[in-house]
């Protein structure tokens, strides 16, 4: 390979030090991952190359670099909810949910200095001006339900000046304003009545629903949103702000569910493919027409939550499940659709912990009761790996209980992400999630990774130098001799904060389909040589699946 200024070059192996000098014991100024992008200074050594990676700059070895990008999945701690950042090897640009708050923005301001970015007609920077770009394209954004925590940080992302969004995709399921005339005007029509605020639905008996105003298509989102301009529901004005931001014009909106397959852009036979397992509508006779509906699910939040985008992804050898928030219900229901399944797997799996807390006291008929119970999860494990196996799982409803263990079984995941904050009510990750995943992943060491256990903010490791460091900031700007000092000021603390949220406690996973790491940041660490905690899934040919690389049972 020759290497040429100008092009994108990209980190080789697992861990790679970024060095000094041209040796390798040159001190060492960064620790650098598989797949981080690297410019390439033009500067040869033997067979050092000097290049600029993750703000440094430094020397690594010829075979340190490679023309191909992997995969890059981000995990992000955007606190309470769900937040993921992927870069595909084409340099597609995804974010998958976006959480409450606008941790995800700084996210992205600090992936692509959004603060240094010098974008026309921003900041009072002109088109021609020296350096002006457009603004930042992130490809495709998906809401996997509209549940506050999933797609409230989107309206940051939306608004900004200085990014543009491509496509939304979401569920179909749209809050929106129910007024009293509303409901006034279907009450006397049979079957027809608002479900919660979701809009119309259908109850042709009685414990029987189905929502039957699924949003779909882009214009009938487009008119949704003009007809519920003057709602206060979060979830539209969400919406109305990615319709007002200049730099999202021609922006699409989607609804997916099973019957599309695939992801656009992400079908079948291509490097990364998304594959769609959720939603999955149903077809209904209403008033002699065939329609699309999606059945309640239990409650409002139980129907929401459980259908939620559902995507497997897939590049090469390796399949990772985005889950959004499914619970026991939808599992349930997911059991029906993809495995004939007769009865409720959690039904099953109630009946099996009751009978086997009897012991020896059970009857010959209770016993054969356990019996065919425990077969009939056996036999949905084994169709269920067929469509939900996968190697890396994000945990469902940021490590609720509202899981079936047969579903865990069915995922057979060697890597479990757990999503979730400290400000919650839920307790999140339960005690016994935690546990499910670790006795129901594959292999003799289940990773299970948590961004909540992974933060390290200095805000709360130690208070007291915080807070001396926020008053010094204020100090600073209070005492700015002049505008332009200040907001020089004010970028630094933003910037700060922008850092806090990408570094730590965020769960990265590159792979190009055979070799797969996951890393975390290291707490404290004290040489720039081991800044990462990584761990390495590897494809083996033998067992037909990857296998984590236990580096405490290799032969020394």
């Amino acid at each position: 390979m020759i290497l040429k200024k100008n092009t994108n070059y990209f980190i080789a192996q697992n861990s790679t030090v970024l060095r000094q000098t041209p040796a390798t014991d040159g001190d060492a100024v960064n620790h650098l991952l598989f797949g981080d992008w690297l410019r390439w200074l033009g500067q040869t050594d033997g067979d050092w190359e000097k290049i600029k990676c993750r703000g440094d700059t430094g020397w690594v070895r010829k075979s340190d670099i490679t023309e191909t990008r992997a995969l890059e999945v981000n995990f992000v701690d955007i606190g309470q909810g769900d937040g993921t950042h992927i870069v595909t090897p084409d340099d597609q640009v995804l974010v998958i949910d976006a959480g409450k708050t606008d941790n995800m923005l700084r996210y992205l301001s600090w992936r692509y200095n959004l603060r240094g970015r010098k974008v026309k007609g921003v900041d009072g920077v002109e088109p021609n001006d020296r350096g002006a770009k457009d603004p930042f394209h992130i490809d495709r954004v998906m809401v996997s339900h509209p549940d506050k925590d999933h797609y409230y940080g989107f309206k940051d992302i939306f608004e900004h000046p200085k990014l543009s969004v491509g496509q939304m995709f979401h569920n179909g399921i749209v809050e929106r304003s129910v007024s009293k005339a509303d409901k006034e005007a279907v009450k006397d029509i049979p079957h027809v009545k608002y479900l919660w605020d979701l809009g119309l639905g259908y109850s042709p008996k009685r414990g029987e629903n189905y929502l039957t105003e699924i949003i779909g298509s882009n214009r009938q989102l487009r008119d949704l949103e003009k007809a519920q301009r003057h709602t206060t529901k979060d979830y539209m004005e969400t919406l109305r702000t990615a319709v007002a931001n200049p730099n999202n014009k021609g922006m699409r909106f989607q609804a997916l569910d099973s019957e599309d397959g695939f992801v656009p852009g992400f079908e079948d036979g291509a490097p990364v493919t998304m594959e769609i397992l959720g939603p999955v509508p149903q077809r209904i006779t209403i008033d002699g027409a065939r329609r699309k509906v999606l059945p309640t699910l239990g409650d409002e939040g139980e129907t929401k939550n459980g259908h939620s985008v559902v995507v497997k992804l897939r590049i090469g050898a390796l399949k990772i499940l985005l889950g959004g928030d499914l619970n026991t219900a939808s599992e349930d229901y997911l059991f029906r659709h993809y495995c004939a399944a007769q009865e409720d797997v959690s039904d099953l799996e109630k009946t099996i912990f009751e009978l086997e807390a009897k012991g020896s006291t059970m009857t010959d008929a209770e016993r054969q009761e356990l019996d065919i119970a425990q077969a009939s999860i056996e036999a949905l494990v084994a169709k269920g790996r067929k469509t939900f196996q996968v190697d890396v799982a994000k945990a469902c409803h940021h490590g609720s209980h509202h899981f079936s263990e047969t579903f865990l079984r069915a995922l057979n995941a060697l890597a479990v992400v757990i999503s979730s904050g400290d400000d919650e009510a839920y307790a999140h990750p339960r005690p016994d999630a935690l546990g499910a995943f670790g006795r129901y992943g594959r292999g003799h060491r289940p990773l299970i990774f948590s961004t909540e256990i992974s933060r390290r903010t200095r805000e709360f490791s130690k208070v007291s130098d915080f807070y001396e460091r926020i008053l010094d900031f204020k100090k600073r700007i209070d005492e700015a001799p002049n505008k332009r000092e200040r907001k020089k000021v004010e970028r630094e603390l933003e910037e700060a904060k922008d850092r806090n949220v990408a570094v730590y406690g965020m769960i990265t996973l590159r792979s190009d389909g055979d070799r797969t790491i996951m890393a975390q940041k290291i707490e404290l660490p004290t040489r720039n040589d081991q800044k990462w905690d990584i761990h390495e899934l590897k494809y083996n040919e033998n067992v037909g699946e990857f296998r984590y690389v236990d580096k405490t049972k290799e032969s020394h």
